[in-house]
């Protein structure tokens, strides 16, 4: 559906939101050869394409186990916001930047904010915090 030139880029990208363990492959497309991708809270900045798709992909496979929640979407003219909730178990590998532990259930609020420029993502901050709900055994 990416050569679909019925649907821009924007749109599409809502429709592939509500697949987030799809979105590194079904998404890749939309993404700028230049692209930023940034998670402050866990000191993560990284720049262009090949990169971003590996920690897309990389934070896929760690939260593949969550309950997803939408909270909100919205778009604000080249800018897509995706507000979300994921309930999760502290996988056994550890989320770099995170300072929980294994088997810790925590919750991550995050808040995408995806910047379009010609058709492409160009730059993905990742607004997240991290609440521990309960302590692993």
């Amino acid at each position: 559906m990416q050569d679909d030139p019925t649907i821009d880029p924007i749109s599409r990208a809502l429709q592939l939101l509500d697949r987030p363990a799809q979105w590194p492959h079904a998404a890749a497309w939309l993404y700028g050869a230049e692209v930023r991708w940034r998670a402050p809270a866990r000191g993560l900045f990284i720049e262009g394409r090949s990169l971003v798709l590996a920690q897309l992909r990389d934070d896929a496979r760690r939260f593949s186990a969550a309950e997803y929640f939408t909270l909100r979407r919205a778009v604000a003219g080249d800018r897509v916001i995706d507000e979300s909730a994921l309930n999760l178990i502290f996988p056994h590998d550890g989320i770099p930047g995170v300072a929980l532990n294994v088997g810790d259930r925590v919750e991550l609020k995050r808040t995408r904010l995806l910047s379009f420029a010609g058709g492409l993502i160009i730059d993905e901050l990742n607004l997240e915090a991290w609440t521990l709900l309960r302590r692993g055994s």
